[in-house]
């Protein structure tokens, strides 16, 4: 009897026990699903050094994406320490040429194509790429594990997403095969970065129709109040974002370029997380 009241207890322990030991919080994805992204009011969307100014200014906000490359691991820590969660910037549909060591890992099919061409952004002195290569998702998501992962960063901040939606909206075949090339990009990550949260930038109706499941916030960038009230097809991606987040619990950031108070106010009535950047798409200083 005495055995038989041991081996019960094992089994008791076994099943309930070990899953409470290993949903321990050794990471911080526990943070943003109790609702640390829907209780946002208040990020920051910066990409420059940092210093014991910029330091103070991280620790005020309850969100910041920075460039993991370039920001010192002292002042991210020190943001965290002050509970905001800091998210690592990635590139994902573009290779930015002066990241030198990144670029190099390169292959000439990571590359995309389009009329024997490389397709290349001079503004940003980068290149298109194609996320259908396995070898580029690969070098991509061990410059996760080293610029993100390795320095405990709370997530991972992919931007042009919206490239896919921009660049191949003519062509409906590369237009699936990069939106399901994305997705898949994204369940690899989870899968191999449990702990990260994945925030994307732009690409609407990619997330929509295929990476909604991975993602915790969207940020829409340029929204703008004359915008919105002229333009039926942004009026309608309100209305899918919003579906979004109630179907998959996303969030959606949004950023102006002009128009600040009535974009803002704009952004509140959708009950979207919203910030002013007077510099527009450039995020190298902290205003």
């Amino acid at each position: 009897m005495k055995k038989q009241y041991i081996a019960t207890i094992l089994i008791f322990i076994i099943i309930f026990g070990l899953p409470l030991l290993f949903n321990q919080d050794f990471s911080t994805q526990d943070r943003v699903e109790e609702g640390k992204l829907s209780n946002v009011s208040s990020f920051k969307y910066y990409l420059g050094e940092g210093n014991s100014s910029i330091e103070d200014k991280m620790k005020k906000q309850d969100v910041v994406i920075v460039e993991p490359v370039v920001m010192d691991e002292a002042y991210i820590q020190a943001a965290q320490n002050s509970e905001t969660l800091v998210y690592g910037y990635i590139n994902s549909m573009e290779a930015d040429k002066w990241k030198e060591d990144l670029y190099e890992q390169f292959n000439e099919d990571d590359f995309f194509v389009e009329n024997g061409e490389k397709v290349y952004f001079s503004e940003w002195d980068s290149y298109l790429m194609d996320m259908t290569s396995k070898h580029y998702q690969d070098v991509l998501l061990d410059e996760v594990e080293a610029e993100v992962a390795d320095k405990g960063l709370d997530g991972v901040f992919l931007d042009t997403v919206g490239n896919i939606d921009s660049q191949f909206e003519d062509d409906p075949v590369i237009l699936k095969e990069q939106r399901e090339a994305m997705a898949t990009f994204m369940q690899r990550m989870e899968e191999r970065f449990p702990q990260l949260s994945i925030a994307q930038n732009w690409g609407i109706d990619t997330l929509v129709e295929y990476t909604a499941p991975y993602v915790d916030f969207i940020m829409w960038e340029d929204f703008s109040y004359s915008t919105l009230n002229n333009d039926a097809w942004s009026r309608d991606r309100v209305e899918s974002l919003k579906q979004v987040r109630e179907d998959y619990g996303t969030e959606i950031f949004t950023v102006s370029f002009k128009e600040n108070e009535e974009s803002r106010k704009l952004a509140e009535q959708h009950d979207f997380k919203h910030v002013h950047n007077a510099e527009g798409s450039y995020y190298n200083t902290w205003e």
